[in-house]
């Protein structure tokens, strides 16, 4: 299991360098510099949806690497692992609130 959420957060830090580059892209767009995109596109996307994808991607591998690092310090367990799902649904669920509305 450990093995598998390493490679999990392995492919969401990965992901998440991705999504950073998109929105610099679209937040460049949005002032004018990058013509390829179209402006409402452009800020639909960097102000909605890569925003929640961000927060999803950057929750997992933060709450992977909270995991390890609690684990490296002996503190492990169901509890645990259910109380920083749990977090992470709160983040992610109450962030992606105010973004969409």
């Amino acid at each position: 299991m450990n093995k598998f959420l390493t490679k999990i957060s392995r492919i969401s830090a990965y992901i998440l360098i991705l999504l950073f580059v998109l929105i610099a892209i679209t937040g460049y767009r949005q002032v004018g510099q990058f013509t390829f995109i179209s402006r409402g596109l452009a800020s639909s996307l960097h102000q909605i949806y890569l925003n929640i994808a961000i927060l999803f991607f950057g929750a997992v591998h933060a709450l992977i690497a909270i995991r390890d690092a609690l684990r490296r310090n002996k503190i492990k367990g169901l509890y645990i692992d259910m109380l920083l799902i749990l977090l992470g649904f709160i983040f992610v669920g109450g962030f992606s609130y105010f973004a969409l509305f």
